[in-house]
C-alpha cells in the first residue's frame, strides 16, 4: 500500500471516529433533555458506543503505527457494532417481557459471554489489570461457591445463570454504576472538556499562583489550589497530576523543595480535587444514584471535610517552607490577581452557575449540567467572536470528540465493577461480609472502621476512583449501617478511603504519575504523599462519629463546634508530621503534639477537653519560647 492510499485511509478512519465521537456526545446531551428513549435502552447503547469508540480508537493507533493489528481492530469494530446492535433489538420492552417468560436462548447467553469478556478485556486496557482480576475473581467465586469456606459458601452457579444476570438485567453491567455514566458523567465530562478548550485550565493555575505566590512556598500552595479547582471538575486524580503538576511540580523544585515533596505535594493535592465539591469527579452522581440521596445533599455534606483536607495540605506545605527557609515568590515574577481576572473572571460564571443551578433552584445534576455548558458556550462563543471574528466550532467539536474517549474508560471501568456488584447481590456475598466484620471487631465500632477503611483501601488500589468507590460501598456500607452510622456518613466514609488509595502504597497511582513528573523515586514519593495525606485519613472517623462535620439535619451549634475542634486537630497533626513549628520538634514533642489531636478525635466531652487544653498548652508554649529562626540558621 502506497503512501497515499494510508494517508487517505488514515483521514476517512479518523473522521469515521470523530463522527462516532459527536454522536455519543450529542446523544448525551439529548437523552438529558427528552427522556423518550427508554433507561435500558439508554444505558445498552452508552456501553456499546463506548466500546464501538474503544476499538475504533485502537484501529486509528495501529494504522498510524502501520502495525498489521489495524485490521484485527478494524474487525473487532464491527463486531461491537453487530452484537450492540443484537442487544438493542432485544432490550426493547417486548423482548424484555418475552425473555422474562421463556428465558434466555443459547444466542442470548453467547453474546452475553462476548459482552462480559469483551468488558474485561478493555477494563485491564483501559484501567489495569485490578479490575478485571477483581472481576474474574468474584465470577469464579459465583461458580465455586459450594466449595468455598462454610463462612462464604453459597449454593453455586453456572454460566448461563451468571450471564444471564450480569449481561441482560439492569443489576450488574447495565446497572445504576453504567446508568450514572450515562446520566451525569459523561455530561459533566464535556463541561470539563469544553472548559479546558476554551481556556478555563490555565485560568485557575494562573489565579492559584497568583493568590498564593507571595506566601511562603507559593508555587507548592498554588498546585494545591489549582488541583482543588481543576480536580473537582476532572475527576480523575493521575489527569489533574498531569495537567496541574507539569506547572506545578518544576515550580515548586525551583525554589527548593526536594523532588520527592513536590511530587507528594502534587499527588495529595490532585487526589483531594475528587473530594471537593460541586462536580467530584464522577463517584459522587454514583452515590446519589446508589442510595437516592440528593446530589445537592451529598456536595453540602463534602464541604467541610473537603476544605479540612485542602487545610491540612496547605499546613503541611507552609511548615516544610518555613523548616526549608524558603521565602515568597518576588512580586514582580508573579501575575497579578487582578489581571488575571479582568482577563479571564467569565470562566468562573459556569462553575457559578452550576452551583446555582444545583443548590439555588435545585435542578437534577443532568439538567444542572446542561445549564452549565449552555452558559459556557455563550461565553466561549462570545470570546471568541470579540477576538477573532470567528465563531469556534471547530473547538467545540473537538471537545466533544475528546469527552467521548474520555468518558471511555470511566464507562468500561463502571461496567466491570458492575459485574463485581452483581455477583455480590448474586451470591449475598455483600451480607456475609457484614457478619465477618461483626465478628472480627467483637462489635466495636472503632475497630469495625479500621476494618472497612483498609478494605476500601484494597478494593481500592490501582482502580479508577468511581470503580473503587462502588466496590467499596457494595462491600462497607452495609456494615457501617448495620453498626448504626447514618447512611450518608457511612458511604462518605468508604468513598473517602477509596479516592486515598490513590496514594496509599504500595499502589499509590497519583504518586507515581507525579514522581515521573519530578524525575524522583516512585516509592519515596508514594510514601511521603501518605504521611502529608494523613490529616485526610482521620477526617473519615470524626464524622463516622459525630455526622455534624458534614452539616445536613445537625444544629449549626454542633457543627461550628466539631468544626472547630477538628480545624485545630488536622493543623496539629499536620506539625507532627512535619516535625516543625517556629523550629525543629524533637520526636517526643511530636508524639504528644500528635496524641493531643487524638484525644479530640475521640468521642466524649472529657477528651475533646484534654486534648484542646494539650494542644493549646504545646502551642501556646512553642510561641512564647521560640523566636523566629534566622534564614541562615536552617
Amino acid at each position: 500500500m502506497n503512501e497515499k492510499t494510508q494517508g487517505r485511509e488514515n483521514r476517512i478512519l479518523s473522521l469515521v471516529l470523530s463522527g462516532v465521537c459527536i454522536a455519543a456526545s450529542l446523544f448525551h446531551i439529548f437523552i438529558a433533555w427528552d427522556t423518550s428513549i427508554s433507561i435500558v435502552q439508554q444505558r445498552v447503547f452508552h456501553v456499546f458506543i463506548m466500546i464501538l469508540i474503544y476499538f475504533l480508537m485502537q484501529t486509528e493507533k495501529a494504522q498510524k503505527e502501520g502495525k498489521r493489528l489495524g485490521l484485527l481492530y478494524g474487525a473487532l469494530s464491527l463486531a461491537a457494532a453487530v452484537v450492540g446492535g443484537y442487544f438493542l433489538a432485544n432490550t426493547t420492552l417486548e423482548a424484555l417481557l418475552k425473555r422474562g417468560i421463556s428465558g434466555t436462548t443459547d444466542l442470548d447467553v453467547a453474546m452475553g459471554v462476548i459482552l462480559i469478556v469483551a468488558v474485561m478485556y478493555m477494563a485491564w486496557r483501559t484501567v489495569g489489570w485490578a479490575l478485571t482480576a477483581l472481576s474474574a475473581i468474584f465470577i469464579g467465586y459465583a461458580m465455586a461457591g459450594p466449595y468455598m469456606p462454610e463462612i462464604i459458601a453459597h449454593r453455586g452457579y453456572n454460566i448461563s445463570y451468571i450471564t444471564n444476570y450480569v449481561a441482560w438485567t439492569s443489576e450488574s453491567i447495565f446497572g445504576t454504576c453504567v446508568s450514572a455514566c450515562v446520566s451525569f458523567v459523561a455530561l459533566y465530562i464535556i463541561f470539563g472538556e469544553l472548559l479546558d478548550k476554551f481556556g478555563a485550565g490555565q485560568f485557575f493555575i494562573d489565579i492559584a499562583y497568583a493568590l498564593t505566590g507571595r506566601m511562603k512556598g507559593g508555587p507548592a500552595e498554588a498546585s494545591v489550589v489549582s488541583s482543588a479547582l481543576m480536580g473537582s471538575i476532572n475527576g480523575s486524580a493521575v489527569a489533574n497530576v498531569v495537567t496541574t503538576g507539569t506547572f506545578t511540580i518544576p515550580l515548586m523544585k525551583k525554589v527548593g523543595y526536594r523532588p520527592e515533596f513536590a511530587g507528594a505535594v502534587e499527588a495529595v493535592a490532585s487526589t483531594g480535587g475528587q473530594l471537593l465539591p460541586p462536580v467530584m469527579g464522577a463517584a459522587a452522581f454514583v452515590m446519589a444514584d446508589l442510595t437516592g440521596i440528593p446530589y445537592s445533599t451529598i456536595i453540602i455534606a463534602a464541604v467541610i471535610p473537603g476544605l479540612l483536607y485542602y487545610l491540612s495540605l496547605g499546613t503541611s506545605v507552609y511548615l516544610e517552607a518555613d523548616k526549608r527557609g524558603l521565602e515568597a515568590e518576588s512580586s514582580d515574577r508573579l501575575p497579578q490577581v487582578k489581571q488575571v481576572l479582568r482577563e479571564g473572571w467569565y470562566y468562573a460564571l459556569p462553575i457559578v452557575a452550576l452551583i446555582v443551578a444545583l443548590l439555588g433552584f435545585g435542578l437534577s445534576p443532568s439538567y444542572s449540567a446542561l445549564f452549565s455548558i449552555a452558559v459556557l458556550l455563550v461565553i466561549g462563543f462570545v470570546k471568541e467572536y470579540k477576538r477573532n471574528h470567528r465563531l469556534p466550532i471547530r473547538e467545540v467539536f473537538a471537545a466533544l470528540v475528546k469527552a467521548a474517549k474520555t468518558t471511555v474508560s470511566v464507562t468500561i471501568a463502571c461496567a466491570c465493577a458492575g459485574i463485581v456488584i452483581g455477583i455480590v447481590s448474586m451470591t449475598g456475598i455483600g451480607i456475609k461480609f457484614t457478619s465477618i466484620v461483626f465478628q472480627l471487631s467483637g462489635g466495636n465500632l472503632l475497630l469495625m472502621l479500621l476494618l472497612v477503611m483498609v478494605a476500601c483501601i484494597i478494593m481500592g488500589m490501582g482502580l479508577p476512583s468511581t470503580a473503587a468507590y462502588i466496590i467499596a460501598a457494595t462491600v462497607g456500607v452495609p456494615s457501617l449501617i448495620a453498626a448504626g452510622i447514618p447512611e450518608l456518613a457511612a458511604n462518605m466514609f468508604v468513598f473517602y478511603f477509596a479516592i486515598m488509595s490513590f496514594i496509599t502504597p504500595p499502589v499509590a497511582v497519583a504518586a507515581y504519575a507525579a514522581a515521573g513528573l519530578a524525575d524522583c523515586s516512585a516509592s519515596k514519593t508514594g510514601w511521603l504523599a501518605f504521611m502529608l495525606g494523613l490529616p485526610g485519613f482521620i477526617i473519615p472517623f470524626i464524622y463516622a462519629y459525630n455526622p455534624a462535620l458534614l452539616i445536613v439535619d445537625t444544629p449549626v451549634g454542633d457543627t461550628l463546634y466539631i468544626v472547630a475542634l477538628t480545624t485545630f486537630a488536622v493543623v496539629l497533626v499536620s506539625m507532627a508530621v512535619i516535625g516543625w513549628f517556629r523550629g525543629q520538634l524533637c520526636p517526643a514533642l511530636r508524639v504528644l503534639v500528635a496524641a493531643s489531636a487524638i484525644l479530640m478525635f475521640i468521642p466524649g466531652v472529657i477528651f475533646d477537653v484534654i486534648g484542646l487544653a494539650a494542644g493549646i498548652g504545646i502551642v501556646g508554649y512553642l510561641l512564647f519560647t521560640r523566636k523566629k529562626e534566622p534564614k541562615t540558621a536552617r
